[in-house]
């Protein structure tokens, strides 16, 4: 896309594509990677919207008029951003016992559901309004969910809260064939939390992130208490 909306512009300003990206300092084959679909650095893609008098994200849209950018999200700014993101992830905190107990406590599990990898979450008995209003676990679970599963027991402990919430997610209706109609949630990952059966993609294996479990409270408006003890 971006190298067709690019050949467009120079052509309506009869300019030719190479010359402007020579102009930039970007090397021939830089540009026959641009020709077979991939996209420019983002300080390269803004040089070359700026020169030829549009947005970077109108160069990689399909809009064939330019509009205000205010006017929906930029794509531009989201690819800028990914790599602040992407620097700011962690690795997972050290867990003491009594922090894993106390989350237990608070999901309503055995410690050693926690542990393994098994996705017949069921709970251990029924949950009660005091346990939820407890703030510390639940801070627990958001910071573990916003890690980087970096061990194969943090991965588990992911893999086992995000099983939690789709549980309670469930009891209102938000099945897995709801949720797979999300924009934000990946079918395959959603099949591998529900059914315990692994993708060849080894990336799909893993718990929900704290991102999508962002996306999941925005499109349900259900709480993250409700999530991780079913109490609203």
């Amino acid at each position: 896309m971006f190298w067709t909306k690019f050949c467009e512009l120079c052509e309506g300003q009869g300019l030719k594509p190479r010359k402007i990206a020579a102009e930039f300092d970007v090397a021939p084959a830089t540009v026959t990677r641009w020709k077979h679909g991939s996209v420019p650095r983002a300080d390269t893609l803004e040089k070359i919207a700026e020169r030829l008098g549009v947005t970077p994200d109108f160069m990689l849209s399909e809009e064939e008029y330019m509009i205000n950018p205010s006017e929906k999200r930029s794509t531009f700014k989201k690819i800028t951003a990914i790599p602040q993101r992407w620097a700011g992830l962690h690795s997972g905190f050290d867990l003491t016992n009594q922090q894993l107990m106390a989350i237990a406590e608070y999901v309503n599990c055995d410690i050693f559901y926690l542990n393994r990898d098994d996705p017949g979450y069921t709970p251990v008995k029924r949950p009660t309004k005091k346990k939820a209003v407890e703030i510390e676990p639940l801070l627990d679970i958001l910071d573990i969910l916003d890690a980087c599963a970096d061990t194969d027991n943090y991965a588990i402990l992911q893999i086992q809260l995000s099983r939690i919430a789709l549980y309670n997610l469930g009891k209102k209706g938000y099945d897995a064939e709801r949720l797979s109609k999300s924009k934000y949630l990946s079918t395959d990952k959603l099949d591998f939390l529900y059914t315990g059966e692994p993708n060849k993609d080894a990336s799909l294996n893993f718990g929900l992130n704290y991102s999508e479990l962002s996306a999941i409270r925005y499109e349900t408006g259900l709480s993250y208490v409700f999530m991780f003890t079913g109490v609203e």
